[in-house]
Order: C-alpha cells, then sequence, then structure tokens
C-alpha cells in the first residue's frame, strides 16, 4: 500500500531543504498538511556542499556595512550579460529582487555569519558573501549552509508531530501521473541495509518539488553529456558522481520541456593536484581566489586574461594560450605525463592576495597537496620552472595597471591586490610568500534543465503550461542562466527559487487538505 504525504520534494541540497523548510513555516498552522524529503544519498548536501566562492546578494546588511552601493538592475544586468541573451529575463528579475531576503534568511534564522565580500567575474559591485576564517580555519560557505539548514531539518524530523520526515538512500524512479496529465506521487527505491535487497515504494502526494541537480557528474557514463555536448566528454568536473540529471527524465517523461541542455559550464580552475593529476574528479579552486588578486599565469610565466572576466571568458583563454607543450602549466619537472590535462595554468597568490583570501583556507589547499608556498620571486621562478626576468615583467605590469588605474592590455580594470611581493617594510626578516598551484578547466555545471517560471512551476513542452503539482528548484532546472553562470548565483538560485518552490507547494497543499 502506497504511503501518503502532502508534499514530496525530491532532492536534500540546499534547493530541496529550502523548500522542505519554507513549506513547513508556510503550512505550520494548516493541521495534518505532511512533508517528506527523499535523498538518493546517505546524507544531504549534494553538490551545495562544495560551493566555495559564495552566495550573491544585493543591499545586503554586509554590502552595506562595508558601504558598498550596488543595485538590483546592477545585478540583472551583470547576470544576463553573462548569460549571453540567453537567460529568461523574468527568472533573473526574481533572482535579483529576492536576493537580499535570501542571505538575510540564511543570517537570521540559521546565524550564519557570511560577512566576507568578493567581487567575483562578471559582477559590477562585491556582492558574494562567505564566511570569514574561525581561529584560523576555514569555514566553506556552502558547506556551512547545508550544514545549518541540515541540522535543522533532523530537528524538525524528530518532532512528535510527524510533520516531516527525511529519508535517505531513497532514488525515485518514476513521477506518478493523474489521470490528466498532472503529478500524484512517485515511486522510489531503496536498499535493506542487511540483504543489500533493491526494495520498491511509492508515496502519494498532492504535489512534488524536483530539486535532484545537474548532470555534471555522470563520469564515465555520461548519458546526457553525450547527448547534448559531446565535445566535453572526457573532461574532470568539480561534482559528485551523485550528479546525474535524475530529475530530467523524471519530467521529461511526464511531458515537461527541456531547455538549454547544450549550455554546460566548464569552469577555468580545477585544482590539478601533484600526486594524482589523472583524476576525473577535481576540486575546485575558488573563484574567490582570483576575486581577492590571484593571477593566471601560462607555462612561460606571462598572464594572458583578465583574470575576473567571466568563467567562460577565461576557459576560452585557458584553452588558447595554456595548450601547447610549452605553455601549458605543469607540475612535473621533466616532459607532460599522459595523465596530465591538455590544458592548465598556474593560479598564483601575492602575500597580500593571500591575506584578503583568508589562510584558513589557503592552509587547507596546501595540506590537500592542491596548492604550495614559496618564499620569495627566486623560489617562485623555480618552482614554476619559469624565467625569473620574465615573471617579474609579467607582475611588474600587472601592478602598473593597477597603480595608474588604467585598463591593462587583457581588459582587466579592477585589480583586487598588488601580483608581486613588496620588500618588508623596515627592511625586517619577515617572509613575504606566493601561494600557487595548477589549475585546468572542469566541468562544473549545467545551465540547461526543465523548463520552469517564476513561480517554480515545471512547463509542459507540448504547451508551454504548467504541470500540476510539479514543482522545481536547483540546478534541476534551466532557462535562467543562459550561456554562463555568474559564480555566486547557484546558491542564491537554490534558496530563492527552493524557498518559492517551498511557497507554492504549501498553497497547494493547504488548498488540497480542505
Amino acid at each position: 500500500m502506497a504511503a501518503r504525504t502532502n508534499i514530496v520534494i525530491v532532492g536534500g541540497g540546499l534547493a530541496g531543504m529550502s523548500a522542505a523548510i519554507e513549506a513547513l513555516r508556510q503550512t505550520g498552522q494548516a493541521a495534518g498538511v505532511t512533508v517528506a524529503l527523499l535523498e538518493k544519498e546517505a546524507r544531504t548536501g549534494g553538490n551545495s556542499g562544495k560551493a566555495s566562492s559564495g552566495i550573491n546578494g544585493v543591499l545586503t546588511r554586509t554590502q552595506q556595512g562595508m558601504g558598498i552601493h550596488d543595485s538590483v538592475d546592477a545585478f540583472v544586468q551583470d547576470t544576463l550579460k553573462s548569460g549571453h541573451g540567453r537567460s529568461n529575463k523574468t527568472l533573473v528579475g526574481k533572482l535579483a529582487q529576492d536576493s537580499t531576503q535570501a542571505v538575510s534568511w540564511l543570517q537570521s534564522d540559521f546565524k550564519l555569519d557570511l560577512d566576507v565580500l568578493a567581487r567575483l567575474g562578471g559582477h559590477s559591485f562585491p556582492r558574494t558573501h562567505r564566511r570569514p576564517d574561525l581561529d584560523g580555519k576555514p569555514q566553506p560557505v556552502g558547506w556551512g549552509i547545508v550544514s545549518a539548514l541540515g541540522r535543522h531539518l533532523s530537528e524538525l524530523a524528530a518532532l512528535e508531530d510527524a510533520r516531516f520526515q527525511l529519508i535517505t538512500g531513497a532514488r525515485v524512479i518514476k513521477l506518478l501521473p493523474t489521470e490528466h496529465g498532472g503529478v500524484a506521487g512517485v515511486a522510489y527505491e531503496t536498499v535493506a541495509p542487511d540483504t543489500k535487497v533493491i526494495q520498491q515504494h511509492s508515496m502519494l502526494s498532492d504535489v512534488v518539488v524536483l530539486a535532484t541537480g545537474g548532470f555534471g557528474g555522470e563520469g564515465s557514463r555520461p548519458r546526457y553529456l553525450k547527448q547534448y555536448a559531446p565535445q566535453l566528454v572526457g573532461l574532470p568536473a568539480t561534482n559528485g558522481a551523485f550528479a546525474t540529471g535524475d530529475g530530467l527524465g523524471l519530467a521529461a517523461a511526464l511531458g515537461a520541456e527541456l531547455v538549454d541542455m547544450d549550455q554546460v559550464q566548464v569552469h577555468p580552475t580545477g585544482f590539478v593536484k601533484s600526486s594524482d593529476p589523472a583524476n576525473p574528479t577535481k576540486f575546485l579552486a575558488a573563484e574567490a581566489l582570483r576575486g581577492e588578486g590571484g593571477v593566471l599565469l601560462n607555462g612561460l610565466g606571462r598572464r594572458f586574461v583578465n583574470e575576473l572576466d567571466t568563467r567562460d571568458q577565461v576557459t576560452d583563454a585557458m584553452n588558447k594560450f595554456c595548450s601547447a607543450p610549452d605553455t601549458r602549466a605543469r607540475h612535473s619537472s621533466a616532459e607532460p605525463l599522459p595523465a596530465e590535462p591538455l590544458t592548465a595554468a598556474f593560479l598564483v597568490l601575492s602575500q597580500a592576495a593571500a591575506d584578503s583570501f583568508g589562510h584558513g583556507a589557503l592552509g587547507f589547499y596546501e595540506r590537500m597537496g592542491l596548492m604550495s608556498r614559496v618564499g620569495g620571486l627566486e623560489a617562485l621562478a623555480a618552482a614554476l620552472r619559469v624565467d625569473q626576468a620574465v615573471l617579474r615583467k609579467t607582475l611588474e605590469d600587472h601592478d602598473g595597471a593597477r597603480d595608474k588605474g588604467a585598463r591593462d592590455e587583457f581588459g582587466k580594470s579592477v585589480f583586487p591586490q598588488r601580483a608581486l611581493n613588496l620588500p618588508p617594510l623596515g627592511g625586517g626578516a619577515t617572509t613575504h610568500y606566493y601561494y600557487w598551484g595548477v589549475v585546468t578547466p572542469s566541468i562544473h555545471y549545467t545551465m540547461g534543465g526543465v523548463r520552469f517560471d517564476d513561480m517554480a512551476r515545471v512547463l509542459r513542452a507540448a504547451d508551454g503550461a504548467p504541470i500540476p503539482g510539479l514543482l522545481a528548484a536547483g540546478e534541476v532546472t534551466g532557462g535562467l542562466h543562459g550561456a554562463n553562470r555568474l559564480g555566486g548565483n547557484s546558491l542564491l538560485e537554490c534558496v530563492v527559487y527552493g524557498r518559492e518552490a517551498g511557497r507554492q507547494a504549501a498553497a497547494a497543499a493547504a488548498s488540497a487538505s480542505f
């Protein structure tokens, strides 16, 4: 016999958790309304927990406290420009308009200290919020957010009112249809922990929220990537192996339209670990590393791009200028190994950039073998195996444009920090370090997904009408980011549209209960 609840949420990343929390809040006074969240992994969090640069927001208390005069319109224009004309303006407008409340919700309701701001590539103002180091240790922003929301949901699941249940290890395999083309619930599988036997279940509901994420983690069996972006098959990825686009097939089987499926974001800076260069899963080099002053160099020690350009532009430049045997960055001192990526650059931070970024996270990167620290320009040139005079001129040219307030040859006009370390004041013995790593373009985010509207309703391919009882939020959706997503907009869309899906689900469930 099928179980029964009012709202089923499929996926336990930030979008799904935001939807669940908002749905429960909205139905707090509606007697008997229940919510179930189904997550296929053993724990919640998804790729949201990997996010490292932050969450965007305008007119936030953090911006206001720093005297930053940002605006909703500026945010909208930056996002539309990044999307190269493919973004849905209504969806973008809601994302920007609701960003203030989204960040405030995390700060106020969950006591998250989103007190550090960075200006990432493609942004006209510093608006990407992250957490400061705490006692010298990093506080990863994505992990901090999903952990806080996850604890809250665990507390709700433990309450005796039985209004919320969290089911992990539950893979949804089908959306149950109604006679009139809507959604009546889900069918899902679990694996018995003792016998490992697959068990079949079904759960009826008034509404289903899809928050299953994208398909950037398909790995060696790239169903969607092979179909829509075959030129990217074989690239490493920053996604977890769970990001396999499950919700896309579920929705399409019910007649939902898929949009922008060929638009896959390749992030320019996935770390190449010296001890494991062939690993297909890369640890993301946070965009804030460049946002706080890090520079990109090719294998000859020369800059080749505006580090604060959009991700697609930086990736294109890397492919153009960092792919030849002599221009490709690498760890090994001998000839390039077959296991090393075909395109790679050096990411270098001066002491000032490192201080601005935070030494907690840098220390973590060092312990992971992703970045190294050297003292002085001579040591940096030796580590990168580049000509010291070339390296010096590269960094001096960067700082010369910064000092003049000029636009450099790569179009860069914002220089967060100096690239060349200055001698210690007073000629002291204090060592000013450089921090460096090797980075390579890596599949990071899929802009395509189910077409939806600003009420989080999934739209039918046949006529563009909403599919009754089906909502969606997060990376499973398409149409918001267009051809390129701005850094910091992923966590934001999960909160904005996750909460919107929760509100709409609550309204539908409440009306169905009377």
